[in-house]
C-alpha cells in the first residue's frame, strides 16, 4: 500500500471518506496493483482519487511500516502536484481540499 502527502507550495491536499468521523481528513492512499511499481501506484492513485498530476521528479520516499490489515507494507511518499484543481472521485472520497 502507498500513502502520499501531495503538496503545492505551502499547501497539502487531504481527503476524507464518507465513513470517517466528521472533520477527519487524511493524506491520500491506495493499493499497489500487480506489476506496478510503488511510484506508478502513487501517480495513479493521486490521479484517480483527486485528479491531480504529480511531478515524478518531486516524488520522495519518506518511510515504511508494516500494516496489519490487510497484511501489507505501507510505504509513505511526498510529491508535488503539477496543478491545484481537484476532480474528486466520489466513489473513493467524500471530500478533498487544500489545507
Amino acid at each position: 500500500s502507498i500513502l502520499v502527502l501531495v503538496v503545492k507550495g505551502d499547501r497539502a491536499c487531504l481527503g476524507r471518506k464518507a465513513s470517517w468521523p466528521t472533520g477527519r481528513y487524511s493524506t491520500l492512499a491506495g493499493f499497489v496493483e500487480l506489476g506496478e511499481t510503488l511510484e506508478e501506484a502513487v501517480v495513479r492513485e493521486v490521479y484517480e482519487e483527486v485528479g491531480l498530476r504529480i511531478r515524478r521528479d518531486s516524488l520522495r520516499y519518506v518511510a515504511s511500516q508494516p500494516w496489519l490489515f490487510p497484511s501489507s507494507l505501507l510505504v509513505g511518499f511526498i510529491a508535488e502536484a503539477d496543478n491545484s484543481q481537484l476532480s474528486i472521485d466520489k466513489k473513493e472520497l467524500e471530500d478533498a481540499g487544500w489545507y
